[in-house]
């Protein structure tokens, strides 16, 4: 699950059943992938075998199932996200996957079972050691495409590459396989740069406490080297949003490990001021820090950039909205002569300049337009009007005495603006604040349960034409089936409940972990061991702001929040810290009450002190003797 699952890359085709989507062009339902859709058939596969394992030793070997009282709320997180899939209205994509993401709810079980699996496993430090030693080929696998990517080596590129992810079917027709991303881009195994912020960016905080754990000079030297390479795939990537996690991750580890004693803990209350003067300095004083906050927090809303700001269909014309005024268009034919008429919000018929006799096109002259333009145009034997704005084409065709918009996917809509939120600026984060805008408003109807694993391709509006004109370019057919944040995927899919249940279940972990590494002691291995997972789940939940979850990288991060929460508890034995415990009780026949101690973190419960008889000073004479 954590070493090998990411390396799966293979052609797989599939009927994506999106044609009967207006927005989805007709005819176009056969999609090929190589990056996600077997990745999810091998995460499955191994769910199912874990559970069988679970079962098995539970059943037949009698061995006592071990578990923190948070997995309640994991628990809690599995069953809405069950109805969400069971009540969703895209039920089919819910539970099979689809379209560039194939994370089904059958996957996200699998990782809820490979959390109480590796919880159960391990034990002992030696059995981490060995997930980590299996897990390190996968992981040089990825890092060493990534690398040779980043410096305009990509092995999928090459004929043995290609050979290595397509049927042999496919063989005399290698020249065919594309990728289309920029010479010099990581994107390794795991098809989107911005997803190897995931993945390195786990990979550094955890390679550099095992550098610090390990004992052996040749070990270091690997571990040195292999940060080396994990730290040039993620300047490969091109991803921003990876070293901001980074930064994020490591310095609250560094924060917590430094609050320990009274002196470094004054020292980290400095650093964090020093830290924010700094930035604020940074940002407010230099054009690098000027263009950083920019990125971050964007420059402008959708409505103040663009001439156009709206549009919508109707039975007696087209109304747009242009600078903030109203003006419709429509279309007739009178004697045989085609028509156009443009008027205002009172009704008031707006004067228009004839610019090309040939093609009848008529121009607004009230500058407030910005010299908008229209035109009869005609589609079989359907008649309707063509208007264009700043370069910008809009066909609009009437039938049934109505006008529809003729979309890039080439189908007939009626449309209407859409609803959405201007917290965010438009070109925020990358232009996520805009899609963050669009799926803030569909919150409100996602309060108890969600829309369905992998759906909310389906409930985010893909009818932005406007917004998709003005960045993509027009005609572009453009589908956002990500919402570029893992918490807002989460309340869209599995409801706001159960994000609540999840991301509390992992707020325990983050808890427990900062409250044991400001007490463990530091000289033990396993320690370093616990310490690099915590900073790499918390690197996870910082890159999660900006990205989704996805087979690629998921199912590494439940690995590692498992492995986190099972060195915790040993660490928690061995140091004797947080132990809390509560007990299942069953009174036997002869009366006789039979404890059953299960610690909340799993640590076996420390037997109470017994008061010691004072002793008198003969007994303490022959006790010295």
């Amino acid at each position: 699950m954590m070493g090998f699952v990411p390396i799966i890359v293979h052609y797989f085709q599939y009927n994506s059943g999106l044609s009967q989507f207006d927005w989805f062009p007709s005819g176009s339902d056969e999609k090929a992938d190589f990056f996600f859709a077997w990745k999810m058939i091998a995460i499955i596969v191994l769910g199912i075998v874990m559970a069988g394992i679970l079962i098995y030793r539970n059943t037949k070997k009698k061995q006592t199932f071990q578990y923190e009282t948070s997995f309640y709320f994991l628990l809690a997180y599995a069953l809405f996200a069950i109805m969400s899939a069971l009540f969703s209205p895209h039920r089919r994509w819910a539970f099979t996957g689809s379209f560039d993401l194939f994370e089904s709810v059958f996957v996200l079980f699998a990782y809820m079972i490979a959390i109480c699996y590796i919880y159960n496993y391990v034990q002992e430090e030696k059995q981490v050691d060995t997930i980590l030693r299996w897990s390190g080929i996968g992981a040089l696998i990825v890092t060493g495409i990534a690398v040779f990517q980043s410096f305009g080596m990509d092995f999928f590129k090459t004929t043995i590459g290609k050979m290595l992810i397509t049927n042999p079917s496919y063989w005399n027709d290698l020249d065919g396989l594309e990728f289309t991303m920029a010479e010099g881009t990581a994107y390794t195994t795991l098809y989107n740069p911005n997803f190897l912020s995931f993945y390195f960016g786990m990979l550094v905080p955890l390679i550099a406490c095992l550098f610090i754990a390990s004992k052996k000079i040749w070990q270091k030297a690997l571990l040195a080297a292999a940060e080396i390479m994990v730290l040039i795939s993620l300047w490969g990537s091109r991803s921003d949003s990876g070293w901001l996690a980074l930064i994020i991750g490591i310095g609250i580890t560094v924060l917590i490990l430094l609050s320990r004693t009274k002196k470094t803990g004054i020292i980290a209350i400095v650093l964090v001021l020093a830290g924010l003067l700094t930035s604020v300095l940074f940002i407010t004083n230099t054009s690098a820090g000027k263009r950083i906050w920019n990125t971050i927090a964007g420059t402008y809303h959708m409505q103040e950039r663009y001439t156009l700001k709206g549009f919508e269909t109707g039975d007696d014309g087209v109304t747009f909205c242009i600078n903030d005024r109203k003006v419709q268009f429509s279309y007739a034919a009178d004697a045989g002569q085609q028509l156009i008429c443009a008027t205002d919000e009172a009704g008031n018929v707006l004067e228009t300049a004839r610019i090309d006799e040939a093609n009848m096109i008529e121009q607004l002259t009230d500058p407030v337009y910005a010299g908008a333009t229209v035109q009869p145009v005609t589609a079989g034997d359907l008649n309707g009007i063509c208007v264009t704005l700043d370069g910008l084409t809009w066909n609009f065709l009437q039938t049934d005495n109505h006008y529809y918009y003729l979309n890039p996917a080439g189908n007939l809509v009626d449309y209407d603006n859409l609803k959405r939120s201007a917290l965010f600026r438009d070109d925020a984060m990358s232009f996520r604040g805009h899609i963050w805008n669009d799926t803030i408003p569909l919150l409100g109807k996602h309060v108890f349960i969600g829309s369905g694993a992998n759906t909310f391709l389906f409930e985010y509006p893909q009818t932005d034409y406007i917004y998709n004109a003005y960045v993509s370019g027009q005609g572009a057919t453009v589908y956002d089936v990500k919402a570029h944040n893992w918490y807002l995927q989460q309340w869209v899919e599995n409801g706001l409940i159960g994000t609540l249940a999840l991301l509390i279940f992992i707020g325990i972990y983050v808890v427990r972990s900062a409250s044991i590494y400001r007490k463990a002691n530091l000289k033990n291995r396993i320690t370093w061991l616990g310490i690099g997972f915590f900073a790499a789940v918390l690197v996870y939940l910082a890159a999660a702001i900006v990205n989704d979850s996805n087979v690629t990288t998921a199912p590494v991060f439940w690995c590692i929040l498992a492995l986190g929460m099972a060195v915790n508890r040993m660490i928690s034995k061995n140091d004797q810290l947080l132990i809390k415990e509560f007990s299942l009780t069953d009174e036997n026949p002869d009366g006789n009450v039979q404890t059953e101690n299960v610690a909340t973190n799993a640590a076996m419960p420390v037997p109470p002190q017994t008061k010691k008889k004072k002793q008198s000073r003969k007994q303490r004479k022959q006790k010295s003797k």
